[in-house]
Parts: C-alpha cells; structure tokens; sequence
C-alpha cells in the first residue's frame, strides 16, 4: 500500500523521454531466463494454433496472440481466473489489474452470470438468464474501446468498424522507429497523433471516462508487454519484426506491408517481463501520469460536438460533484482512478436490459475493482453526472454486428 501512494507523489517527476525504459516507469533490474521464457515451441502446450472458425478474436492484438498460444482458452471466451492467470503467464499483467480489466469487460460486454467474456465479438450465454446477447469488446465503442487506437480506425469513419488493422497506421508506427525498435517515447508521440487525427476527422470523436483512456493506456501496453528482455537489456527492446508478429502483419512477396487477420502470434524465443515487475495498476497510473504531463489533451474527456474540430471538455467539477476537475485530473493517478470509477459508476445503467437483477453483479465489480481504486490511494467519487455527455453526439454511438 505504501508503494502505491509513493507512486502518486513520485508520478509527475517520472521520466519524459526515450530514456526511460521499455518496462515502463520503475526499471526491470533482474533477469532470469527459466522465469521469463515464454515457451511456444511446436509440440509444447502454447505452440501457435490459428484460431478456428468460431472462435473470437478482436481488436486487441496481445489478447489474441494470448489465445492463439493457448494461454486464453483458444475459443477466445476467457472467464476472471483465465484472464488473470493467462496474461500473467503470457506478459507478465499484475494479477489484480487484470482481474479489474476482465471484470469491467465482463460487466460491460459479457456473461456476468457465468463471468466470462470475448476478446472478440458476440457470443451465445453459458448460462441463459440474459435479456439480450454479449456483444463482446469487438462492438463495444464508448463501453470498453474507444476511438483513436493504436492502428484501427475510428468506428465512425469506418463503417462501424474498429477491429481491422489500417496499413496506413501500421506504416506511420514503424517509420517511427530507432534503429529498429519501438519505444515508450514514440508510442507516445504516435498516439499524440492518432488521437489529433481523430480530433480533425471524425465529427463523432468523444473520449469518456473509461473508454476513452483504453486507447492511452493501450499504446503503452504495446511496449510493457510485447517487448523482448535479455540479461544485456533486462529492460527489454521491441524490434519492428516483434511488433509485426504480435499484430499479425507481415511483407508480401512485392515487399508490401498485408495483415493477416487473427493471426497474432508470440515471436519465438522471447523473454517477458519479470514477475518481479509486474505491469499493474499503479505503474500503468504513472505512465499515464508521464503522458498526460507531456500531452494533457490525450487525457480530456469531452469530444467533438458534430463537427471536426470542435473538441469540447465536460466540466469534471460538475460530472463529479467536485472530486476532480480538470487540473486534478491531470495529477498522480488520477486519470486511472476517474476511469476506474467511471466504470463502476456506469454499470447500473450498462446493466439496464442485460440482465434483470443487478445487485449481485455490481457486488462482483466492487469486489475486484475495489482493492484496486484503494492501492491506487483514490478519492471517494459518490456522484456521477453522465447527462454531462448529451452534448457528444458520438458518446451515444454504439454500432453492433451486423447480424444483430
């Protein structure tokens, strides 16, 4: 508890450039290779498997290469256990904020009376009992996902949809590159610019409390997991052939980058994070923490009115009752805290539909998401303004599958 709180004093002070590493705000300083070699040899239970035909995948590349690689049940329908213990194993996600994350999906775009969810799209309940069908984060925009993400494109400006990888973008990242390697710093910069794309672009752009934060806190999760760590670089390092492998892309016979759809696979011989260093909530604070020192824009809530570049901010004093505004926002963990809060916040009404008796449901979410906001040292947050965002025409847009 104590780490926690002296990571939201330490947090604005942290580093702002390529010279911090790639395991984010605290150094990996040890490295031991039968701890951290993740083993997907041909013939070992996390050999590389395409999906099938009916199993989910969707927009987050590292959630698919975890299932692709058995460490998520390979149909793509994990429940909390399975997603605490798989990207542990596979990554090297701090156990209770992943229990948080899969809560949330599971609240907002799941089964919550069988506790699981998709990392894709709509799936049939386990249990029955539901009043309409999951969706799965593959169609959660303005629940779960969110505009500018780190290579799809916004849902508005492509048809609905936000799943499938834009060349473009995948292009735009790696010209990026230092001497072939990706790096928090132009991950960074990259979503500074995704993000301002989207701005100048999509009239229905709108960054919520949640949602909105997913696609920050995502470009740092492609650094923090999908590098490679030695005993030379125990930091780790993130070649541009490690980034195209995790994100399924490859080069054509012409030379040209193609994305091979649900084909995200862990590179073989690769060392994850140490268990040591797991990537938590308090050190996924504090690299927002670092983002929003350096870009605070990307860290607003609000959005366009109807029209491009017409970005508008909520008044945080009024949508909270006062616990933050928007200089707070912008301090320690406080990002992180509003979002998780905001999640918890919105269930209520995410559940309206869903599923007829919401009490027990919403004890689930308090129950994993609490021992997170408290190691986070957040405020209380009681009240919860969402008619704040009525004058977002993109915070009510929710494009589905085309089946349903």
């Amino acid at each position: 508890m104590a780490f926690m709180r002296n990571m939201k004093r330490q947090a604005p002070n942290l580093p702002l450039s390529q010279n911090e590493g790639n395991s984010g705000p605290i150094d990996s300083t040890t490295f031991s290779a039968s701890e951290q070699y993740v083993n997907v040899k041909p013939g070992t239970t996390n050999e590389y498997k395409d999906p099938g035909t009916s199993d989910k995948r969707g927009p987050c590349p590292g959630l698919n290469a975890a299932a692709n690689h058995g460490f998520l049940p390979r149909n793509g329908l994990p429940n909390i256990q399975q997603t605490v213990d798989g990207l542990a194993a596979a990554y090297g996600l701090g156990r209770e904020f992943a229990a948080a994350l899969a809560v949330i999906a599971i609240t907002l775009t799941g089964d919550p009376l069988s506790q699981t969810w998709s990392i894709g799209g709509p799936f049939t309940p386990l249990l029955g009992g539901l009043l309409s069908t999951p969706e799965g984060i593959s169609f959660s925009h303005n629940a779960y996902e969110s505009d500018a993400s780190v290579v799809r494109q916004d849902a508005y400006l492509n048809n609905g949809d936000a799943v499938s990888v834009q060349i473009p973008q995948v292009q735009s990242l790696l010209n990026k590159a230092v001497n072939n390697e990706l790096t928090l710093d132009i991950l960074r910069t990259h979503n500074k610019e995704k993000h301002d794309y989207s701005i100048a672009n999509n009239p229905y752009f709108f960054q919520g409390p949640f949602a909105g934060l997913v696609p920050p806190i995502a470009h740092h999760f492609v650094v923090n997991f999908m590098s490679n760590h030695s005993a030379e670089r125990p930091n780790g390092y993130l070649t541009t052939e490690m980034f195209k492998s995790f994100f399924s892309v490859s080069n054509d016979s012409s030379g040209n980058l193609v994305w091979n759809r649900g084909k995200e696979r862990i590179p073989d011989n690769w060392y994850r994070r140490p268990s040591s260093n797991p990537y938590d909530a308090a050190r996924a604070a504090a690299d927002v923490a670092i983002l929003a020192t350096r870009y605070p824009s990307i860290v607003a809530v609000g959005g366009n009115t109807g029209t491009v570049n017409s970005f508008t901010g909520v008044d945080l004093g009024n949508l909270t009752g006062g616990v933050y505004d928007a200089q707070t926002l912008l301090q320690g963990n406080n990002a992180l805290c509003f979002a998780f809060q905001a999640a918890q916040q919105g269930i209520p009404s995410a559940l309206s539909g869903i599923i007829s008796n919401i009490g027990p449901i919403v004890q689930l979410v308090g129950n994993y998401v609490n021992p997170v906001t408290s190691a986070l040292n957040c405020p209380a947050l009681n009240s919860f303004n969402q008619s704040a965002f009525n004058q977002f025409p993109g915070a009510g847009y929710r494009p589905g599958p085309p089946s349903l």
